[in-house]
């Protein structure tokens, strides 16, 4: 069976089981269901519910958490005949957020500032791991020989600790007197030191359990949820075998792209998982399945950054497989598996960078990890997708002392700004040969005062009028003007008919340059996108780089990511269009194609081939002053050009 490394395509299956069940747990349960599951999906893995967020195990542990009653034993079928189909099977557990545990354990719940215990978050340095979490997850592992675990409800579930122990072993080990006051409330003296803290009482809890299982289980394999994502953007400081998280199942394809993207910049095993259905329809609430071709976009967006794919649907309340929407997802299947050479595991061709700042993440979100924020980086990355340049999304320890491998970095909208020290080490960047992109006014702000070479003007919140060509007019609300010896790129005004001002220049600096856009481009894009946008953010990067794939035009939205395998270049075209954003529209069997996809690629020569995947199929081009240009005639929603040297 193949580890999680060598795994590209998965199904994942959960109910977060909880009494009363309808039915004794496996009841309906066939064998027949999971070994046409195996060979007609042929996943390389299969996750399936073992403990969701309600505490409640759906097999008959020797725990004490199982629910009351069993028609035999699900979970060792389930382990038989993924064995005998050679499927690996991996189990969905949830951690730290646990209802049954910390409602019989009060004294193991976080408590929170009213000293209350938290409804569903353990305590992370209390003794959870070692009386519940580390012996259920061995005796799944020694005694059932499942493959490994997906552990939901992780960092995101995490909550600040306020019990007296942990107050204690702040000030021991920070050597900080909190004088009887609770760090509680933003504001509060030491409330962003004791939240980071936290933060760390959650790796070491993290490390304790990977660790340990790791010691008595050296091949079970282990992901947190979103740990070490763009939840918790940070650099990698436990021993988990995989990275994972599961995107939100609306607007999946721009959350696909970010979190992807992020998560992809570790440079671990790394997969995300898609939601099968969208939820909370109307006032009534309720599930309604996408259409196979939704979750084939969604897919093309994670493989084509070169990671893994697996698609979630629910199990019925008795642990029971839905075939009927597991035998809907064969087109998916037939549609990865060919593109599984062309971009698993291959890493991004450094071109541009968006900055997803830690430190203004811990300082902005409203608990110790989560998204909070996160719209202004993730529709900005949308943004640059959608303007055809391949892009990542970085954090700060990726960047130190390696600014200078890429061409362009982007600083998006702050709310809490960055830490001198980064701000210093982007400016020299820039001031070395590096060029850097800065948008909305916080941003731009604070690059200014500390010595970027430009000033803001004054904060204007009515509807203004901006253009890039003076021809084509957009509007936007809460700009700043851009005052520079630079080049102005983006105008803005009052009346369309008067010159206006500077929305957006591109300043030299030193050997370098700096753009200053000065309205958050990215988060208007988001709210309300308007193809003026897309047109400025290309002209200031025309202005910034020379990439090393160009999208000339494109009939249609078309997604560029020049990715790196076996020392070859898998130029990633994926088709962006759709009503993917909106929640006027929940599904939609029909997403246009992109047509007449005209490309150029710079090259120190001719290439010998240019080849389009997984078709096979050569593609005519054309060279000229070190630039081979092509045209792909149609990306229906995935397409791979491999250059062929």
């Amino acid at each position: 069976m193949k580890r999680r490394s060598d795994s590209f395509f998965g199904l994942h299956f959960d109910f977060h089981a909880s009494p009363p069940a309808p039915a004794p747990i496996g009841s309906t349960l066939r064998e027949e269901d999971i070994r046409e599951i195996c060979r007609l999906i042929r996943p390389d893995f299969i996750q399936i519910d073992c403990k969701g967020h309600p505490g409640w195990a759906s097999y008959p542990t020797r725990c004490g958490n199982a629910m009351p009653e069993f028609s035999g034993d699900p979970l060792a079928l389930w382990r038989r005949v993924t064995r005998e189909e050679d499927v690996a099977l991996y189990l969905h557990y949830s951690g730290v957020f646990d209802q049954k545990y910390v409602a019989e354990h009060p004294d193991q719940a976080a408590r929170r500032a009213d000293g209350t215990p938290s409804d569903k978050a353990t305590w992370t340095a209390g003794t959870y791991a070692d009386d519940l979490l580390i012996p259920q997850l061995t005796e799944l592992a020694v005694d059932y020989g499942v493959d490994g675990v997906w552990v939901d409800g992780e960092c995101w579930s995490t909550e600040a600790d306020f019990r007296p122990e942990t107050l204690a072993a702040f000030e021991r080990e920070t050597g900080v007197s909190l004088n009887g006051r609770l760090p509680a409330r933003r504001g509060d003296p030491y409330f962003d030191e004791y939240r980071d803290f936290c933060r760390e009482l959650f790796r070491r809890y993290l490390r304790r359990y990977v660790d340990e299982l790791h010691r008595r289980c050296p091949t079970f394999q282990i992901a947190s949820n979103w740990a070490f994502s763009d939840h918790m953007p940070e650099a990698v400081s436990a021993d988990v075998d995989f990275l994972s998280g599961d995107f939100s199942p609306w607007d999946s394809v721009a959350f696909a792209r970010y979190a992807g993207r992020a998560i992809a910049a570790q440079h671990r095993t790394w997969d995300l998982m898609a939601w099968n259905f969208r939820t909370d329809l109307g006032p009534q609430g309720g599930f309604i399945p996408k259409d196979p071709v939704q979750i084939l976009q969604e897919a093309a967006m994670v493989v084509s950054l070169g990671g893994g794919f697996q698609n979630y649907i629910t199990q019925y309340r008795d642990g029971a497989p839905r075939m009927d929407q597991i035998r809907r997802m064969l087109p998916v299947a037939e549609f990865l598996r060919p593109r599984r050479e062309w971009c698993f595991r291959g890493r991004a061709h450094r071109q541009t960078a968006i900055l997803l700042s830690t430190h203004d993440r811990h300082l902005e979100s409203d608990s110790l990890f989560s998204r909070t924020g996160c719209e202004r980086t993730a529709f900005l990355t949308s943004l640059f997708c959608d303007c055809g340049h391949s892009t990542e999304v970085v954090s700060e320890h990726h960047l130190t002392g390696r600014c200078a491998d890429w061409p362009v970095l982007v600083v998006p909208e702050l709310n809490f700004g960055l830490a001198p020290e980064t701000v210093t080490e982007l400016l020299d960047y820039a001031a070395g040969g590096g060029s850097l992109m800065l948008t909305g006014e916080n941003t731009c702000r604070l690059f200014a005062e500390a010595g970027a070479p430009f000033t803001v003007g004054p904060l204007r919140t009515d509807p203004r009028a901006f253009t890039v060509n003076g021809r084509d007019f957009g509007s936007l609300l809460n700009a700043r003007e851009i005052l520079s010896d630079g080049e102005t790129v983006v105008r803005v005004s009052d009346d369309p008919r008067s010159p206006g001002a500077a929305l957006a220049a591109v300043i030299p600096f030193g050997r370098g340059l700096v753009a200053a856009f000065g309205t958050d481009v990215g988060s208007a894009y988001g709210e309300h996108a308007q193809c003026l946008h897309r047109r400025a953010v290309r002209a200031v990067l025309d202005r910034l780089y020379d990439p090393l794939v160009r999208l000339d035009g494109a009939a249609g939205l078309v997604e560029l990511t020049a990715l790196e395998k076996d020392g070859r270049l898998l130029i990633q075209l994926v088709n962006a269009n759709g009503c993917h954003a909106g929640r006027a529209v929940a599904t939609e069997d029909y997403i246009p194609p992109v047509t007449a996809v005209r490309l150029s690629l710079r090259a120190d020569r001719r290439p010998r081939a240019l080849v389009l995947h997984p078709e096979g199929t050569p593609l005519d081009f054309s060279w000229a002053d070190g630039r081979a240009s092509f045209t792909v005639p149609a990306v229906p929603i995935h397409s791979v050009v491999e250059v062929v040297e």
